[in-house]
């Protein structure tokens, strides 16, 4: 079985690393949500915590995002031990393998975004709302709202890591996963406040490397799950 660490590592340096995609993507929102909460001759103090609270948003959409995750995952491996299906949690792992390879994929540009689907069905158009209705808020509570809102935005590389949170074992694991997961994208949200837009777009490379790492977990779910088969030994890689 892949140490919990060595998961961890590798999405966090996958967010961390794919999060300047997340700039080119979002970065208007961002810098939009900066200039409504603390327009020009804003003390630098509120700039900082307005960040913070910004950027704790989106980490508790991601926690959150890993918990669902990890709660369907321990819900449906509970359901198939208790219906005597064991090898059901080589299903479970292939099929996260697969989501994260397949994600990790879009990430890298070299297949279609999936998650354009959902920008089509409206969803899109549904957090956007929100997101007009929460400026009225109190700066503070904005920033919080407002980063949470921007987590919930469909995101192929946000989903790899949800694929990889639904078999985490139990909904704080999958919690944890996302949490980690979305520590390794605040340095880039931070940056885009400091550093020119231009510099920015030239870090765009390494969001091949982090689709790269998302595809290596990818391949190391599905050996879990063709070892939880018998078909290959256990490795400690997985």
């Amino acid at each position: 079985m892949l140490p919990a660490s060595g998961d961890l590592l590798l999405l966090f340096g996958a967010s961390l690393l794919g999060s300047v995609h997340c700039v080119a993507m979002c970065g208007p929102y961002v810098a939009m949500c900066g200039a409504r909460l603390a327009p020009q001759g804003a003390s630098p103090r509120l700039h900082m915590a307005l960040r913070i609270l910004f950027n704790a948003g989106r980490i508790l959409t991601y926690s959150l995002i890993g918990l669902f995750a990890g709660v369907f995952g321990e819900v449906a491996l509970a359901v198939a031990s208790a219906a005597g299906l064991p090898a059901f949690a080589g299903v479970v792992a292939v099929a996260a393998g697969l989501g994260a390879a397949l994600f990790g994929l879009a990430v890298m540009g070299v297949l279609p975004d999936p998650t354009r689907l959902l920008n089509q069905s409206g969803f899109n158009t549904l957090i956007r709302g929100a997101i007009l209705r929460t400026f009225k808020a109190p700066p503070y509570v904005a920033a919080l709202l407002l980063g949470s809102l921007q987590g919930a935005f469909p995101c192929a590389l946000v989903y790899a890591a949800a694929s990889r949170a639904a078999i985490a074992g139990s909904a704080m694991s999958g919690a944890l996963t996302m949490f980690v997961f979305g520590l390794g994208t605040v340095p880039a949200i931070f940056a885009l406040s400091v550093l020119p837009a231009s510099l920015m777009k030239r870090l765009g490379i390494r969001r091949a490397w982090a689709g790269s790492l998302l595809v290596a977990v990818g391949v190391l779910l599905v050996l879990r799950g063709v070892a939880a088969f018998g078909w290959i030994p256990p490795s400690w890689l997985w």
